[in-house]
């Protein structure tokens, strides 16, 4: 489960982070924030005169929260509410449960349909196993 407070406040002195710190603390490469940063998920805190993209810690706190999101299989656009609501000063906790549900049903239905696979493919071999097929297509592909 992501076990993650969402804070994104920018008050008072912060130290500010170029993008390629952020992507270094976080462990994605800069084109990944900057993606970030189109799909809404994400905004510098600033810019610095030279046109370069400034962040505060909370910027890493979010993307590393991205980061374990999508690693348990949850897309961009199912996190960009959950951020919404952060934002916004609400846990999304029971948003985070449902969608952990959601994918884990998801997971549930696609190993038994692997399994079901698995079961026709050893049916397949082994019904097809130590017959001789001469000048035949591959019995197994053919549906023999």
């Amino acid at each position: 489960m992501l076990h993650v407070k969402l804070r994104f406040k920018v008050k008072g002195s912060k130290k500010m982070l170029t993008i390629g710190h952020v992507a270094r603390r976080v462990g994605v490469r800069p084109s990944a924030i900057r993606y970030y940063e189109t799909q809404g998920i994400l905004n510098p805190t600033a810019r610095r005169p030279n046109g370069y993209r400034v962040y505060t810690d909370d910027a890493v706190k979010l993307l590393l929260f991205v980061k374990r999101a999508q690693a348990l299989g949850i897309t961009l656009k199912e996190i960009k509410p959950l951020l919404n609501l952060a934002t916004q000063g609400e846990p999304p906790c029971n948003q985070v449960k449902e969608l952990a549900r959601n994918h884990l049903r998801d997971i549930d239905d696609k190993i038994r349909e692997l399994e079901s696979l698995r079961n026709e493919l050893r049916t397949l071999v082994r019904r097809k196993a130590g017959r001789a097929h001469e000048n035949k297509v591959c019995p197994l592909i053919q549906g023999c």
